[in-house]
Parts: structure tokens; C-alpha cells; sequence
């Protein structure tokens, strides 16, 4: 019999092996066409602030790596598509996006020089469920607004899915942490959201084109 460590074990390996590969069919797809429609800048520069400070929290919480290493891949994945993003978006950043930029850039130095405390790490993890409905209802908006996902990649989607669903399982069983269930909750909700959305306009300017014609 399977006790529920060894579940969780296994069930964080499985997150970890499908996020090492999760962001990866999306980074080809843009650099092979240099297409970024639909995908948005502050969706994902939100969604770095959230993950450093989930990464930073299982840190100072001292839970074992496993626990937060699809987290941390994730992260990495994500600072390569905002750089793409940067180099292959058609319109110019505003005072916006580079203050995310500066802002993110900022706050980490912070944290390398020892300016943040542990206190200061868990009471803003208390706000990231916040954080990922911004960050989740920037994809949202950004997507109804283009009807076209042509440059997203579903396949990631669904295995952000998958990962907040077994970091549900390892919040509540495993760690007794609500923070955790509670951000991953939500998150789950709107990826798969997001997910719905991919596929509904996969194919947003051929049929555009479609109807001129």
C-alpha cells in the first residue's frame, strides 16, 4: 500500500516532468513564427510576480523541493516568453510594462540582499490569490478582446490544470496549508477557463478571413 507521501511524491513528479515541458511547445511556436497574438505581456508578468513569491514561500516554509519545483520551472519558462514577447510584439511597451519590469526587478534585489523578511514573504502569499486572478483575468480579457489564440499553446494549459489540481491535493492532505489549496483553487478554475478559450478561437483569424470572403 501507497501512504499518502509516496502519493505525493509521485503525483510531484508528474507535475515536475510535465512543466519541465509544459512552456516549451509555446516558446518553438513563437520563435518559429514570431507571432504573439493574443498572448499577453502583463498576464505573464503577473504571473512571474505570483510565482517568485510561491517559490519564496515554500522556501522560507522549508518544504522539500519536490514540493515547489514545477513552481521554480515554471517560473524560468516564463521569464523566456516575456523576453520573446518583448523582442517579437508588434506594438512598443508603455510606462506599464516596463514598470512591471522594474518593479519585479526591484522587489527581487530585495529579497537577494536580505531586505524582506519571512514574516513579509507569508503575509504577501496571503494576497497571491489576488495576484492570480489579475494575472488570470489579464489572459481572459486579452484573449476576448483579440479572438485569436492562434500563437497559444493549448497542451501547456491543460497541464496547468493538472498541476493545480495535485498541488490541491498536496495543500490540504500533505501540508494542511489553505493558502496553498486556496491559490491553486482558483487558479485551476481559470486555466481551465483559459483552456476553453484556447480552442474556441484557435482558429480566430481564418474564420475572420472566412466571413469576408
Amino acid at each position: 500500500m501507497f501512504e499518502l507521501q509516496q502519493i505525493g511524491d509521485i503525483l510531484g513528479i508528474s507535475t515536475l516532468v510535465g512543466c519541465l515541458v509544459a512552456q516549451v511547445p509555446q516558446i518553438i511556436a513563437i520563435i518559429k513564427s514570431k507571432n504573439v497574438d493574443g498572448i499577453s505581456f502583463n498576464g505573464f508578468s503577473i504571473e512571474i510576480f505570483s510565482l517568485t513569491i510561491q517559490v519564496l514561500y515554500f522556501v522560507v516554509q522549508e518544504y522539500s523541493i519536490l514540493s515547489y519545483s514545477d513552481i521554480a520551472v515554471l517560473l524560468v519558462q516564463d521569464y523566456v516568453i516575456v523576453v520573446l514577447l518583448m523582442m517579437y510584439g508588434k506594438e512598443p511597451l508603455g510606462a506599464r510594462e516596463y514598470g512591471n519590469v522594474f518593479g519585479y526587478l526591484v522587489a527581487l534585489v530585495s529579497v537577494l540582499i536580505g531586505t524582506v523578511s519571512k514574516e513579509m514573504i507569508v503575509m504577501v502569499m496571503q494576497g497571491v490569490v489576488l495576484l492570480n486572478l489579475a494575472s488570470k483575468m489579464t489572459f481572459v480579457s486579452s484573449i476576448l478582446a483579440s479572438k485569436d489564440t492562434s500563437a497559444m499553446e493549448p497542451a501547456a494549459w491543460i497541464i496547468f490544470v493538472y498541476s493545480n489540481i495535485v498541488r490541491v491535493f498536496v495543500g490540504y492532505v500533505l501540508l494542511g496549508d489553505m493558502t496553498i489549496v486556496a491559490q491553486h483553487a482558483v487558479n485551476g478554475c481559470f486555466n481551465l477557463a483559459i483552456t476553453f478559450l484556447i480552442y474556441k478561437y484557435k482558429d480566430g483569424k481564418k474564420e475572420e478571413e472566412k466571413k469576408k470572403e
